[in-house]
């Protein structure tokens, strides 16, 4: 037996027009389908026992193809690669990060992460390379078996035809991954924020130099709490033009304008802080500092409205916001149950995306959907749109595998040239003999939000868009 619980109820417009904020006519949380809907999707197993995560990484690419990475957080295991055809529904992997950067994991610390986008341009993929191994004390973090602390981040991309990786730059920087990247295409240069410090690079594809403009948030997520500590933003904003824009945990946006003495510029009269107060009258930071309450958690470029559309961390508030014009308004909650405390339990994901017809796709955490027989999981996810020409925004249901395997967390999405979404996401795990598979090949480290129950990294396919057309 399934069950999903939630209700509706409207929300209140407001205008605040000397600080530019405003909401739309729907909001409270997603409205729109059933309080039991389900989406039925199909999962595809890369056969990956030890990954145990994913962050951003899937990208349809222009070949027809899924892209996606998996990431792990045993000692000995790294990132991979892998490829879905659509038409054929089998996945192939594509490579280990480490093996192909030459390191030996037993030798020293792999490359267990790839935390940023896939980015496509002129026949690569783009990405950089993280660690997932946090043993000791940041910065200083050396592992207790003799191996090598983490050697440094890189900037790496695939060949979409010869399927070769290619090692752009290295950090050099031991125990500093790139944990996030963005790719100025017009200016042909790839940004990146390092963590734990929170450094700001750059690497040009032409001049082919690594450049470190320097901390840009603190000291990071090493810094002394409160005072100097500052949860790295995980996703860069780069308008049509190529201006890079970013967030900190205080609610301020900057600016990096190439070729100045000092590029980084923080903008004046536009808060983070103001987006979820002027939707929320209860709306309250905690006078602590927080995985993601103050900055931007996700945010995309628009071109049919020349504007950014991002996602605020504490809140789930859906904002947009025009550097240009000077504007952050507050337009919608984008949240998948009726709680309306000062942060989101649910917490605002990374799987955002930009479809026909001026919609956005989003995968959110919401109410856990009841199977009879089975374990509790801590949230279902569930697959909202919100319609930019219109403003409405709709709940579509939680996401359902065949046997009612369920969905329960992910922080990626992507659009198919097939016209079906994807993502790679946490999977129930039903199986008595899987799940003693699964625990032997990934042991005890595992993300920590996803302990309670056991779960598989699996590519999940959704129903074609014009299902969840407007």
């Amino acid at each position: 037996m399934i069950s999903a619980k939630r209700r509706c109820h409207p929300c209140t417009a407001r205008v605040v027009v000397a600080l530019l904020f405003w909401t739309c006519p729907v909001g409270g949380f997603a409205v729109g389908q059933s309080a039991d809907a389900i989406i039925p999707v199909e999962i595809f197993d890369p056969g990956y026992l030890a990954g145990d995560s994913n962050y951003h990484s899937v990208t349809a690419a222009s070949d027809g193809f899924v892209y996606f990475s998996m990431n792990s957080h045993h000692p000995n295991s790294s990132a991979r690669l892998f490829r879905f055809d659509p038409s054929g529904e089998s996945v192939e992997l594509l490579g280990d990060v480490t093996e192909a950067l030459g390191i030996d994991p037993l030798r020293q610390i792999p490359h267990g992460k790839i935390h940023t986008a896939l980015v496509e341009h002129e026949g690569y993929l783009y990405f950089a390379t993280h660690t997932s191994q946090y043993e000791g004390n940041l910065p200083d973090m050396s592992p207790s078996d003799g191996r090598l602390p983490y050697q440094g981040g890189h900037f790496m991309r695939y060949n979409l035809t010869s399927g070769a990786f290619e090692d752009l730059a290295h950090l050099q920087l031991p125990n500093e991954g790139i944990i996030t990247m963005a790719l100025d295409q017009e200016n042909e240069t790839l940004y990146g924020l390092t963590w734990p410090t929170g450094l700001l690079i750059s690497y040009n594809l032409h001049e082919g130099l690594l450049h470190n403009w320097g901390a840009v948030q603190e000291r990071g997520e090493w810094g002394q709490l409160p005072e100097e500590w500052d949860f790295i933003n995980r996703k860069l904003a780069v308008d049509g033009a190529g201006s890079l824009y970013g967030s900190s945990d205080t609610g301020r946006i900057w600016h990096f304008e190439l070729g100045q003495q000092r590029p980084v510029q923080y903008l004046a009269g536009l808060t983070l802080d103001a987006v979820p107060r002027y939707y929320e009258d209860n709306f309250m930071y905690a006078n602590e500092p927080h995985f993601f309450w103050r900055n931007w958690r996700t945010i995309l470029w628009n071109e049919s409205t020349a504007s950014f559309w991002g996602l605020h961390g504490g809140s789930t508030q859906l904002f947009e916001f025009d550097p240009n014009a000077g504007m952050l308004r507050s337009v919608a909650s984008l949240r998948a149950g009726p709680e309306t405390t000062q942060r989101n339990p649910y917490r605002t994901q990374l799987g955002l995306t930009l479809g026909p017809n001026n919609t956005l796709y989003y995968l959110a955490h919401g109410p856990p959907v009841e199977v009879e027989g089975r374990r509790n999981v801590q949230t279902s996810v569930y697959l909202l749109t919100y319609h930019i020409g219109t403003g409405q925004v709709t709940n579509h249901g939680a996401l359902m595998g065949a046997g009612n395997r369920r969905v329960y967390f992910t922080e990626s999405i992507a659009i198919g040239v097939d016209g079906h979404p994807y993502t790679v996401a946490w999977v129930e795990t039903v199986d008595t003999e899987r799940m003693a598979a699964v625990q032997a090949a990934r042991g005890l480290a595992v993300p920590e939000e996803t302990r309670d129950v056991i779960y598989e990294m699996q590519l999940v396919r959704l129903p074609p868009l014009k299902q969840f057309a407007e």
